[in-house]
């Protein structure tokens, strides 16, 4: 089986990264839009609370960035969090990864395991994936692969399939 990181290496290459869409295009399937962003115009000042903040630039997409489809045909449980509040945390365990990270161990798991029946034995071996964007933490658990498409531009390599690793 293909190793997942490699499958997410153009996504993980993004400066930053805006969450677009969450949908469940059917019963129970989970799909994502994510768009790259960069750096871009010219420093500004500008005053939050009476402080003065020097050197802002805006984070913006245009219609040349990147964007990304991640589908899972099938999910145990997904959460997304407004980004101001969320916050790693020193349990959680990465695999790999920065803008999109596996987690060998997180306080999602130990959720799922109160929260659910889902185990190793059904529905079978699953992974807890992240996604950090510019304003959301998307967490998926899942035991499909997901596939991982590039809208734009047009991606000539055609539709890629993630595989989850063998233990």
């Amino acid at each position: 089986m293909a190793i997942l990181h490699e499958r997410f290496a153009e996504i993980n290459s993004c400066e930053y990264l805006f969450l677009r869409d969450v949908t469940e295009p059917e019963e129970n399937r989970l799909r994502l839009l994510v768009e790259e962003a960069s750096v871009s115009g010219m420093p500004t000042s500008i005053i939050i609370g009476g402080t003065e903040i020097k050197d802002v630039r805006p984070v913006l997409s245009t219609d040349a960035s990147r964007l990304f489809e991640i589908s899972w045909n099938c999910y145990i449980a997904y959460s997304v969090r407004n980004e101001s509040y969320a916050a790693r945390d020193e349990y959680d365990e990465v695999e790999w990864g920065q803008r999109v990270c596996a987690y060998s161990k997180s306080r999602f798991l130990d959720y799922i395991s109160y929260a659910t029946f889902a185990c190793a034995e059904h529905p079978g071996t699953f992974q807890h994936i992240g996604l950090a964007c510019e304003n959301h933490v998307v967490d998926i658990v899942s035991t499909d692969s997901p596939e991982i498409r590039r809208l734009r531009p047009a991606d000539t390599r055609g539709e890629r399939r993630v595989e989850l690793r063998s233990e």
